[in-house]
């Protein structure tokens, strides 16, 4: 049985878990090498979780669930553990992808649905950027966080997919690497969420994105009915509304 447990930090008020997962490729009879439509008779293997990679925002410790280490079953019931620990979830496409897959898992593992998770996908921050391309590879270093661990490509899975202990080991790794980089990506650009969830203390005036006490006035923005205070974080420097007065 995989065990999580839980530990506060100073910075973390909730529990908002970041996540990122490895998927096995789908294998297939096909006849030719380009552009053919896979119909279902012909799919030998429909892939699968390969291995998930999760750290609770603020803590040291980032933890690889594997299909090779913790067996299948376990490792998709570890997951399905934290998702109903966590208060948010912060992924890097997690919407379009990890978090579909995911659930495709836990159902048939016959596992009931896990909370729907408050989720955080930090892609959807980045397209608004307007950088060249949005990919982790190419942003974690645009913006200075570091890159991401670099392999051989397809060869990499298929070395996993034959048992080999070397490249088990680095696709682990590997996973690892891009949640630390969730990470960094994460803390970087949480002021420019613009619809961040409210993760401060709830009793008292608090930033919603960083938890921070030191809010400052910053003038007023409105609309056609309201004149709404605007309130900047001195922590991470994201702005939140304050009281409303009707014009």
């Amino acid at each position: 049985m995989v065990r999580t447990r839980k530990k506060e930090t100073k910075e973390k008020m909730n529990r908002i878990l970041l996540l990122d997962i490895e998927w096995k490729p789908t294998k297939a009879y096909v006849w030719q090498p380009w552009q053919e439509n896979i119909t279902p008779e012909k799919i030998i293997e429909h892939g699968g979780l390969l291995c998930v990679g999760v750290k609770w925002f603020g803590e040291k410790n980032t933890k690889v669930f594997t299909e090779w280490e913790h067996g299948h079953v376990e490792m998709v019931r570890a997951i399905h553990t934290l998702l109903h620990e966590a208060e948010a979830v912060v992924t890097y496409n997690g919407d379009k992808y990890d978090l579909r897959k995911l659930e495709g898992e836990f159902l048939l593992a016959g596992l009931a649905p896990p909370p729907p998770p408050t989720s955080i996908d930090c892609l959807k921050a980045v397209k608004k950027f307007g950088f060249f391309m949005n990919r982790l590879g190419f942003v974690a270093p645009f913006l200075s966080l570091g890159g991401k661990l670099e392999h051989e490509g397809m060869a990499l899975w298929t070395k996993v997919d034959k048992g080999d202990p070397k490249a088990q080991k680095k696709m682990a790794r590997y996973c690892a690497q891009d949640v630390i980089l969730l990470e960094k990506l994460y803390r970087k650009i949480r002021p420019y969420i613009r619809n961040h969830p409210h993760t401060g203390k709830t009793k008292g005036l608090t930033c919603g994105a960083c938890g921070s006490p030191k809010l400052q006035s910053r003038g007023v923005r409105r609309t056609k009915m309201f004149k709404i205070h605007r309130i900047q974080c001195q922590g991470c420097g994201s702005w939140q509304d304050g009281k409303r007065e009707k014009v």
